[in-house]
């Protein structure tokens, strides 16, 4: 059964079906670039899938889609203001930021010309506890010792948004550490801490090798703070961690997270855009087998609402004519 759970990230090479019905791109066009992250992340096999079923579905068109390496969501977002790159994939929290000026882009100030394309796989807060430790649900938490992760991490700014929901600081806790990620891991498992706290996209290697090393639950975050929290950010979505992913929880786990998004800038030509995201629906089949955190999306899923910023016109149009607005 671990086995089955392992996370094979060369699955994202798997082939991909020939039959593409997506109209080709007529006239000499330079190369559609796609911002990823680093190599061994998700960002760039995710970005490689697109590409992928991209040029299969433009086969015979001189569009081709190739990607880049980069640092990330931020870097990301700003190779496409500075028109670095046609797309780039983002957490939602990182992108509705950058549209409106924020954090890490306050100093550049607002990009309204920001646009999304296609919502991709959440990236799921996970609160792991030690079987051992006594806590079965968020509230337990409550004069434990727990590991939120460094400053600046994805996972600490959305576990700081959790305890404000709840009406909580880190007086809270008994203890409230910033450890790095291999030594998450051991202080949950060594006793030093009761839980730990990491958000990413599913299945993670992290969780499973936690849950592994000792027996640990994964939390069930739900119910009316959940509900204030993502009434109160709309970078967040409602998630779930399938049971069975990990060691221990048989049970679907019920939580919170961003999401990835494909974003794009309004300058970008609107039957280009059109072209990616008819590619990836008409071909979904074939894509999200490409990578295992695409594995458990619908077709669904991947139309992005419009509170983080608005969506591309060329991704409007084609959900229009596939009925699939929302």
């Amino acid at each position: 059964m671990r086995a089955a759970r392992s996370i094979v990230l060369a699955a994202f090479l798997a082939s991909a079906s020939a039959s593409c019905v997506a109209p080709a791109l007529n006239g000499d066009r330079a190369p559609l670039t796609i911002a990823t992250g680093g190599p061994g992340g998700v960002y760039h096999p995710v970005g490689n899938a697109i590409c992928r079923i991209f040029n299969l579905a433009e086969e015979g068109s001189t569009a081709r889609c190739v990607t880049r390496l980069s640092e990330g969501s931020v870097a990301n977002v700003r190779r496409v203001r500075r028109g670095e790159a046609a797309l780039g994939l983002s957490q939602s929290d990182v992108a509705y930021a950058a549209y409106r000026g924020e954090g890490p882009f306050t100093a550049v100030g607002p990009d309204t010309e920001l646009r999304t394309v296609i919502a991709l796989h959440p990236e799921a807060l996970a609160v792991i506890a030690r079987a051992d430790a006594g806590i079965r649900r968020f509230e337990d938490l409550r004069g434990k010792r727990i590991s939120v992760g460094r400053s600046g991490a994805s996972s600490v700014v959305a576990h700081d948004d959790l305890l404000a929901a709840y009406g909580w600081t880190a007086s809270d806790f008994a203890r409230s550490l910033s450890l790095g990620l291999a030594e998450q891991n051991r202080a949950l498992c060594g006793g030093s801490v009761d839980a730990i706290v990491f958000q990413a996209a599913q299945p993670s290697g992290f969780i499973q090798e936690a849950t592994i090393g000792c027996p640990a639950r994964l939390l069930h975050l739900e119910g009316p703070a959940i509900g204030r929290l993502l009434a109160a950010h709309p970078y967040y979505v409602a998630s779930v961690i399938p049971g069975g992913m990990y060691d221990g929880n048989p049970n679907d786990i019920p939580t919170f997270g961003t999401r990835v998004l494909l974003v794009t800038s309004a300058r970008e030509p609107e039957d280009l855009v059109y072209a990616v995201v008819k590619a990836v629906f008409e071909n979904f089949a074939d894509f999200r087998r490409l990578h295992p955190a695409l594995f458990t999306l619908k077709p669904s899923d991947l139309v992005p609402g419009g509170g983080v910023m608005p969506i591309h016109p060329g991704a409007a149009k084609y959900y229009r004519d596939a009925g699939l607005s929302r």
